[in-house]
């Protein structure tokens, strides 16, 4: 075992683990533009949607902040608000449709530069998770059909609006994007008929069943061969890459809060020491929640920010690529000394020491 590895063992046994002493608390969410598509059904069907989005706890800071997460939770609660209010089950299916190209930013630049309808689908199924992290897309090709299939990954019921503003949104935008008209062979949904049916015949042009095995959108496996008319496959890698690393910011689908404050401290990390503030509204949380709760859960914010950066500092110098103050800078250090300082107190080593050994 390297020294570096040595050292994160021994940081380890010194106490401050969240992996393995936080609570299994479940973070599936939805991104703010999913939140924001909600509040524009609302406002389509004459609402107040502003005091709405004030009845639901959310502040015109948080709706503006592209990296603001809702639990799926609270959006499915939004939902059935929005339901109710309006007293038009079909609000799902008619948000979808007020919906203009580019609503959904990379998600839709991606499937709009893909190749085919296949390859939009992919790669779709791929990066949903910067939308939603409750639910998953799965694409089944057979030797005649393809169906996408629509899952709720643990602790995430399905909900009939979601899942009918969903299907529409996928049918309407790769139907307008591709080079030449297609439609499903049929849509299949799990739960009972609730709009009229002319509005989903209107949307997705093909049969629907209800009550049906599972959700699906199913086409002709020929379909997946329709080229899409913006296809750009210089500019698809590149939007490709930019959606993985959104997914990749993203907190694990199962994850105790002190593990998801991790997570957005390493985002923070960057800009310098990280602020009370700035980590609870990545977390959709109030400064004084986010500090009374981690310290219930025995890690105060300070100490969690420590721990933090010595652990990132330790992966850090595995790669011999990186330099000794590029480490301190990307762990939150603007002053070179003030890193070994507190790389010393971590471990009683400096950096180069620890790097030193770990290559000898």
């Amino acid at each position: 075992m390297g020294s570096v590895a040595q050292a994160r063992l021994v940081s380890s046994r010194r106490g401050l683990d969240p992996l393995a002493k936080a609570e299994g608390e479940r973070t599936l969410s939805v991104g703010v533009k999913a939140l924001r598509s909600v509040l524009g059904a609302a406002e389509a069907a004459g609402l107040d949607a502003s005091g709405i989005a004030r009845a639901h706890g959310l502040a015109p800071e948080e709706l503006r902040n592209p990296d603001f997460r809702l639990s799926y939770r609270r959006w499915i609660a939004l939902w059935d608000d929005v339901v109710e209010r309006a007293g038009d089950p079909g609000v799902g299916l008619r948000a979808a449709e007020a919906l203009s190209i580019g609503h959904w930013e990379v998600m839709d630049f991606v499937v709009a530069s893909s190749d085919t309808v296949g390859d939009a689908f992919q790669r779709f199924s791929r990066h949903f998770a910067v939308i939603s992290t409750a639910v998953r897309h799965v694409l089944q090709v057979d030797r005649k059909e393809a169906r996408l299939v629509r899952e709720h990954v643990p602790g995430a019921a399905p909900h009939r609006v979601a899942t009918e503003f969903g299907f529409a949104n996928i049918v309407l935008r790769f139907r307008a994007l591709a080079a030449a008209p297609w439609s499903p062979s049929s849509v299949q949904f799990r739960h009972p008929r609730c709009a009229e049916l002319e509005t989903y015949t209107r949307i997705f042009a093909c049969p629907i069943r209800f009550r049906a095995p599972s959700d699906a959108i199913v086409l002709p496996r020929a379909a997946l061969a329709t080229p899409m008319k913006g296809a750009a496959p210089e500019l698809c890698a590149v939007l490709d890459r930019h959606a993985a690393l959104l997914v990749q910011k993203l907190p694990p689908a199962q994850a105790s809060l002190v593990e998801r404050a991790r997570h957005a401290l390493a985002l923070e990390l960057h800009g310098g020491a990280p602020r009370l503030a700035t980590v609870a509204k990545r977390l959709g949380l109030s400064a004084r929640t986010l500090q009374r709760r981690l310290s219930e859960d025995g890690f105060p914010f300070r100490a969690l920010v420590e721990k933090t950066r010595e652990e990132l500092a330790l992966r850090y110098l595995e790669d011999p690529a990186i330099g000794l103050a590029e480490v301190g800078s990307l762990v939150g250090f603007s002053d070179v000394s003030a890193f070994y300082k507190a790389f010393r107190r971590w471990t009683g080593s400096t950096p180069g020491q620890l790097r030193g050994r770990s290559v000898a």
